[in-house]
């Protein structure tokens, strides 16, 4: 955890964007994408899929330790879709260089994927019956040890029950923000 915390260009890189992209934005903090990263770290895994980029900086998280997973041997790619087209302008070098953005509806763009997805992230369309969509559009285009993430497992039991369902592991990780007014949210784990 404290790889990301402390690497310097990456909170640079972050840091010079987001003054330009949110002008009044003094600092950031990555939240619950640290879990995300700590997930990329550790399992390695060659595709990554993100539905809901927003801004891109759980793009930016992910492909930061995809740079490093390749500069240990181990390469992969980030593919983040996003169906508003201004969404990504933080991944640009060098975090562009492992990753990419498409553009349009998360279901159509995970229908054309060829798979197999190693680890997957929803953060798109928060209503529950969407997001049990994007599980089901990806069942069948995910690796035998993929992870996927839910980014609003918080409030959302849609990742748990797809998980039961396809004899998957689920665990939930609450994120406890320190002196900050918002509560948390969290990470639903599918293994």
């Amino acid at each position: 955890m404290e790889e990301i915390e402390a690497d310097r260009s990456f909170n640079n890189h972050v840091s010079d964007a987001l003054r330009i992209l949110l002008p009044g934005a003094s600092s950031f903090e990555i939240g619950r994408r640290l879990g995300w990263y700590v997930a990329a770290q550790l399992t390695k895994p060659k595709p990554v899929v993100e539905t809901g980029v927003d801004h891109g900086l759980g793009a930016c998280v992910l492909c930061a330790a995809l740079l490093r997973n390749a500069a240990e041997g181990s390469p992969g790619q980030y593919l983040g879709l996003d169906i508003r087209p201004e969404a990504g302008q933080l991944l640009t070098p060098p975090y562009s260089h492992v990753g990419q953005i498409v553009y349009g509806d998360s279901l159509t763009s995970l229908a054309a994927l060829e798979g197999p997805i190693d680890l997957f992230i929803n953060d798109s369309d928060h209503s529950i019956e969407y997001e049990a969509k994007e599980y089901e559009a990806i069942k069948d285009r995910i690796s035998p040890r993929a992870i996927i993430l839910g980014d609003n497992s918080h409030c959302s039991p849609a990742l748990a029950e797809f998980s039961e369902r396809n004899q998957r592991r689920f665990f939930f990780f609450k994120e406890e923000p320190a002196r900050h007014w918002y509560p948390g949210a969290g990470i639903g784990f599918s293994l």
